[in-house]
């Protein structure tokens, strides 16, 4: 077994008022490779930002080896002030090896972003990538590490990874690179984490079993809390010397049962529609050129391109960081004027435009008046909805709309957006990078949304599975400010062009649920009139087994949180570990016996 690096007990984590974590032992070893998922706001990026000690916790205990070296990617990381890439990194990075910082820097074609002061997000993110891999650290703090970057970047990223042999704690929605990277899956369902060993391969699957098994355990935990209730209440005298104990045991069990109802998931719920015909030329562009500081004598990043978009196409646009695709879609709405050259925009087109920036955000409003900056109420295909009823379309309670949108987590943001951008009339949706951030949920109903659209798409992404299930034309931009025009989706592409290096995508829907088993009624069928020996036994014993096995583990947690245990005495901090293990699963099964024990008892006094 690989040695632990960080070890965490009982750890609360809340957030505006909100439960995230709650009560979550953990483990992290040497090598790991642990994706984190869950839907938006359930806790991922501040885990990450606490074990990178920027955000406090409520509560627990968080041990980490000594001299750990840790190196955090942020989600939304700041953008750099550099006139060198190579001063910049070496001013970031500690005792930076120089011929270190070149290779890698060259390896991302970085080079040319020197004395240049507009940069893409695309940029921004591959010279904090740049960073984390130059750093060396022992563990890797990875918040959404493809956002933003051009596909050749994620294939080198993948495989950079993969060959660094490191300890990496990584948060995607990219399902193509989770399966890749993963060596462990950490899901945050309600509050809790739900590990699984194995890569991300068949994880949906695996999440709808729990979520079966616990329905059949929420009936079982009701049952519970009504025997132990009738005892409280009785004071049955086999277990009067435990009465206190029992009642403050009932009083737990109560509100467990509490927050897990507090907590249960909803489904997103919104449905994209176009409001009105538009003409069948959406935009032509003819011959046109772009260079920033609109000299014709300039560098162009656009070079002599012409496009016509027509009505209900799904054209899908890939290319390296900083080649231009934002610059086009920005040119293509009338946004910005061409150096050269003539854009047409059709009759009857109504724009909406998602900024993968989130600029529309501000930080110091709320969702409530992001919908509507006065006024109760929004317009939803003609007809008035008040803004609450619009919100919970996409998640957000009465609380989070109130909320400041500082304290919405990035997959939050995203979905703010998305609300906002559905709202209104519009017959033509250009996105620029719409899944960044995004839960896997809130993805693929963007997926099936956009492929059920009656209108026209322009969508630039870097997701291959969601391409793949889009678009039915690409815009390809070369480094020569080339831009190659392809009939087909993401993979067809890649096989025409003979790019066998990289795997062709699966283009076959991972959310598609299947039908679930059904499963045995939780009701259990009586036939016999009393327990038999080993039951009664059980019914007799079993609390006070599960009392010696209670005691025993609060006795190992203390020892646990003995100062400086692992350096003193690791034999017995490696001990400790396993005996915890061991007595927290006899505690369980013991629990489950009586439960059982206790349930069937009771059935055959009712009959």
């Amino acid at each position: 077994m690989s040695k632990p690096l960080i070890t965490i007990q009982n750890l609360k984590i809340s957030r505006s008022d909100k439960i995230l974590l709650n009560r979550v032992d953990m483990s992290i070893h040497e090598f790991d490779r642990i994706v984190l998922v869950g839907e938006n706001g359930c806790g991922k990026s501040s885990l990450l930002r606490t074990l990178n000690k920027t955000d406090e916790i409520d509560d627990g205990i968080i041990w980490f080896s000594p001299n750990l070296k840790l190196c955090y990617l942020e989600q939304d990381p700041p953008e750099p002030t550099i006139l060198n890439l190579v001063e910049f990194l070496s001013k970031e990075i500690e005792y930076a090896d120089l011929s270190k910082i070149n290779n890698v820097i060259e390896q991302l074609e970085l080079k040319d972003i020197n004395y240049r002061k507009k940069l893409s997000g695309g940029e921004i993110r591959k010279i904090y990538i740049a960073k984390a891999i130059i750093s060396e650290p022992d563990i890797l703090l990875l918040d959404e590490p493809t956002n933003h970057i051009d596909l050749p970047t994620i294939d080198w990223l993948e495989k950079k990874l993969l060959s660094l042999k490191k300890t990496m704690i990584i948060v995607s929605h990219d399902q193509e690179f989770l399966k890749k990277i993963g060596s462990k899956i950490f899901w945050f369902h309600k509050g809790k984490i739900i590990k699984r060993e194995g890569s991300y391969q068949n994880f949906y699957e695996w999440s709808k079993e729990i979520i079966a098994i616990e329905k059949s355990k929420s009936h079982k935990m009701k049952q519970k809390i009504k025997i132990e209730t009738k005892w409280s209440i009785e004071g049955i005298s086999a277990r009067r010397k435990r009465n206190m104990g029992r009642v403050r045991g009932l009083e737990k069990l109560s509100k467990d049962f509490e927050d897990t109802k507090i907590i249960e998931k909803k489904s997103m719920d919104f449905v994209l529609n176009k409001t009105n015909e538009s003409a069948v030329n959406i935009v032509e562009a003819s011959d046109i050129s772009f260079a920033y500081n609109n000299s014709k004598n300039s560098n162009n990043i656009i070079s002599n391109f012409s496009l016509k978009v027509r009505r209900n196409e799904r054209i899908g646009i890939i290319g390296a960081n900083g080649t231009g695709k934002t610059t086009l879609i920005k040119i293509l709405q009338g946004i910005y004027s061409p150096t050269s050259g003539k854009i047409k925009i059709g009759e009857h087109i109504n724009v909406k435009y998602f900024d993968q920036n989130k600029e529309s955000i501000l930080l110091n409003s709320t969702p409530w008046r992001t919908m509507t900056e006065t006024g109760d109420y929004v317009s939803l295909m003609g007809q008035k909805i008040h803004v609450l009823s619009y919100l919970k379309k996409f998640l957000f309670d009465e609380k989070k709309s109130l909320q400041s949108n500082s304290t919405l987590s990035g997959g939050e943001k995203v979905r703010l957006l998305l609300a906002k951008l559905f709202l209104n009339d519009h017959n033509f949706l250009i996105l620029d990078e719409p899944t960044n951030d995004l839960d896997f949920e809130t993805l693929n109903l963007l997926k099936e949304n956009i492929k059920n659209y009656d209108g026209t798409v322009l969508i630039i992404s870097h997701d291959r599975f969601f391409l793949d299930n889009t678009i039915n034309k690409l815009l390809v931009f070369e480094n020569n400010n080339k831009i190659l025009k392809h009939e087909g989706n993401f993979s067809d592409y890649y096989i025409k062009n003979g790019l066998s290096k990289l795997k062709k995508i699966e283009t076959k829907n991972d959310f598609k649920q299947k039908p679930l088993n059904k499963k045995k009624s939780n009701k259990v069928k009586f036939t016999k009139k009393k327990l038999s020996f080993k039951e009664s036994y059980d019914l007799k014993n079993l609390p006070e087994k599960i009392e010696t096995l209670e005691s025993e583990l609060k006795l190992l947690e203390t020892l646990l949180n003995k100062d400086n245990l692992y350096n003193d005495n690791k034999k017995t901090f490696d001990e400790t570990i396993e005996k915890i293990s061991k007595v927290k699963e006899d505690l369980s099964s013991a629990e489950e016996r009586w439960l059982q024990t206790q349930i069937l008892y009771d059935a055959i006094k009712d009959q």
